[in-house]
């Protein structure tokens, strides 16, 4: 079941201006519920425009966002409800934080939505403990919390909203590779203990290939390529075309192949070049036949 459509979207900045230009012409894409969705494409591809639409931060110059089958612009004053059910994480969301301690900082979204002060309070705890956070730093300022922790509580507070819909917008840029790692298995944890529809989108071809059950590609505010993760990583060369690149193991197993190693062409992670290499390994056969 689809949870958000855009049916020719198309979005343009400083209209009737000389500085007019066209982030996204004609968009149209149709996310299924239970979805985890990379979004890639080079800088100025449309990629921030495209998710700022889908909970209603842009409202397109033409064409239709639809979440649950209704459109969101049909009445403008039930927007504020649309960005409960499809809860946006900027890239580098510590710089959101602004309250006097974590806790309140995480209890924002929810007291917003006119919960009772229990379940505010339940989600807190279920959203920091997800993230990873320690009880004990609920009640300290955010701008006392170590970098990793300030990520961490920012993406709390939209995750204690409980959307049915989480984006979010490069979440580790700027992380290490621990880091990152991290996160993205906090991430995917929150995704199946909520049956949430995730929307990542990276610079980092690693990250979508990890997480991503499938990817959408964009390229000067148009959709290029919209399918499974191995298909799409399966183009290398029209991803390079449009500034693009492959997970590293993916240009690994490419040059091995070219040198005789009987390998799969649909390998994109590191667990995957694992499954592969190691029966050759332990055969002691490796050139394709």
């Amino acid at each position: 079941m689809a949870v958000i459509e855009t049916k020719q979207c198309t979005v343009r900045y400083s209209v009737g201006t000389p500085f007019e230009r066209e982030a996204l012409e004609g968009v149209s894409v149709c996310v299924n519920e239970g979805d985890f969705l990379g979004i890639i494409g080079h800088t100025g591809s449309g990629k921030s425009t495209f998710v700022q639409l889908l909970n209603g931060l842009l409202k397109p110059t033409e064409g239709t966002v639809l979440v649950n089958g209704r459109d969101i612009w049909e009445n403008p004053k039930e927007i504020r409800r649309v960005r409960f059910e499809v809860g946006m994480v900027f890239q580098y969301p510590e710089h959101q934080l602004f309250e006097e301690t974590v806790y309140k900082d995480i209890a924002f979204g929810p007291k917003n939505q006119g919960l009772s002060d229990e379940e505010v309070a339940a989600r807190v705890y279920r959203a920091a403990e997800l993230v990873g956070l320690r009880r004990e730093l609920l009640d300290k300022s955010p701008f006392e919390l170590s970098g990793g922790e300030k990520r961490r509580a920012a993406i709390a507070g939209v995750m204690a909203m409980e959307p049915s819909v989480l984006i979010l917008d490069e979440p580790t840029a700027g992380l290490d590779p621990r880091g990152r790692e991290s996160l993205l298995d906090q991430i995917c944890a929150y995704k199946k203990q909520h049956n949430t529809t995730v929307l990542l989108v990276s610079h980092s071809m690693e990250d979508i290939a990890r997480v991503a059950d499938r990817v959408l590609v964009l390229a000067d505010g148009h959709v290029v390529m919209d399918d499974t993760t191995e298909a799409v990583f399966s183009r290398a060369e029209e991803l390079e075309q449009i500034g693009l690149s492959v997970p590293a193991v993916t240009k690994v197993a490419a040059a091995l192949r070219k040198a005789g190693v009987a390998l799969p062409d649909s390998i994109y992670t590191v667990e995957q070049a694992k499954k592969a290499l190691l029966p050759l390994l332990k055969g002691g056969t490796h050139r394709a036949v």
